[in-house]
């Protein structure tokens, strides 16, 4: 059985998705959409896909599409999936997930009403070096995780010159924590189980007036953080500090485990994993399995992610039973629940019990 697909966004779906799906002969990308004039041809001409349109819903009645696959800002990502559903098609949606816990939890109902098969690409999951240390989590090298240190610095809102609009909604998925290190909200989940409480400060130390394409964007909404600091509180009793900024001038990202046995130390998203063991000088290099980088067919990072995440879609969509590791709308909800807590906790300034939230 192949997969029909039709793309909603085209600036990082044309990146990703686009190259993704056409790589993969479970699918076949018919259409595209983009609300860009001329985007979505452009796109459509130079990857041979068949149609294009600037208006969604003539994705949600095509009846040759079995997949809709979302890619556009996080603000519309609540109804495009909605009105897919609700015309059958099974749907992947990217990173922000949803706006908020309500809008992530509406969801992951409909997709079980409608038994339609709704995942959200938290792809870094399937990284190759990400699953090395899935690997050596699981065989206890480190010994009882402790502590989980994300730290993700970039000048990403300097430099930009994309329209980044809605990353300032703070209420509608915007934001460094939302759009970036919700990944990572999702491995440390993934890892070491439910949360229980969450201490966090978000803050916004740039006007974002100052960005090509933002406008007058503080007087319309909510901003959203582009800097700030959360603590996760795991029911096992361990902790996880995220540090993030995007609107430094030095960029660095690593991930940092420890536990009672030794350390792992992850540079980038999964670029290079090394373990610490406790009472030794140097760290060793550790190696990803072979089969893991012949399944991505070399790539890393998010793109090498992608790879599987594909091959995990198609078999829960191919048999109707989700693997036990593909990312639904319940893992979305999860996410996207810490994530208010966060910001209720940065607003009113006190640590937010999880069981607060949506």
């Amino acid at each position: 059985m192949t997969i029909r697909v039709g793309l909603i966004g085209l600036n990082y779906g044309a990146r990703v998705h686009v190259p993704a799906y056409k790589a993969d002969p479970k699918y076949e990308l018919v259409a595209v959409c983009a609300r860009t004039p001329g985007r979505a041809e452009e796109v459509a001409r130079e990857h041979s896909i068949p149609r294009w349109y600037s208006d969604a819903r003539d994705l949600f009645h095509s009846e040759d599409i079995d997949l809709i696959s979302i890619a556009s800002p996080p603000p519309t990502h609540a109804g495009y999936a909605i009105a897919a559903m609700a015309f059958g098609k099974h749907v992947v949606v990217e990173v922000a997930f949803a706006g908020c816990a309500e809008d992530g939890r509406v969801l992951e109902e409909f997709a079980r009403e409608r038994q339609r098969t709704g995942a959200v690409a938290y792809v870094l999951r399937y990284a190759p070096n990400l699953r090395l240390v899935s690997d050596l989590l699981a065989q206890q090298v480190i010994g009882k995780p402790q502590l989980m240190r994300f730290d993700f610095f970039t000048n990403f809102l300097i430099r930009t010159r994309q329209n980044s609009r809605w990353m300032w909604d703070g209420d509608n998925g915007g934001g460094i924590l939302a759009g970036f290190a919700s990944h990572v909200l999702d491995l440390a989940l993934r890892w070491f189980g439910p949360v229980s409480e969450v201490d966090a400060t978000l803050t916004t130390l740039t006007d974002p007036q100052s960005i090509p394409g933002t406008g007058s964007l503080r007087r319309r909404v909510s901003l959203a953080d582009d800097t700030g600091a959360v603590v996760l509180h795991f029911e096992s009793g361990m902790l996880a500090v995220l540090n993030h900024s995007a609107v430094v001038a030095y960029p660095r990202t690593n991930i940092e485990l420890h536990g009672t046995e030794g350390s792992l130390l992850i540079e980038g998203f999964g670029d290079e994993v090394s373990l610490l063991r406790m009472e030794e000088q140097t760290a060793e290099v550790m190696f990803t399995p072979e089969q893991y980088l012949e399944a991505t067919r070399g790539l890393g990072g998010l793109e090498g992610g992608f790879t599987i995440f594909l091959d995990q879609l198609a078999a829960a969509i191919t048999t109707g039973a989700p693997p036990p590791d593909l990312p639904t709308f319940k893992d979305g909800w999860e996410v996207t629940r810490l994530i208010d807590a966060a910001k209720l906790a940065s607003h009113e300034h006190r640590r937010v019990k999880l069981s607060e939230v949506g």
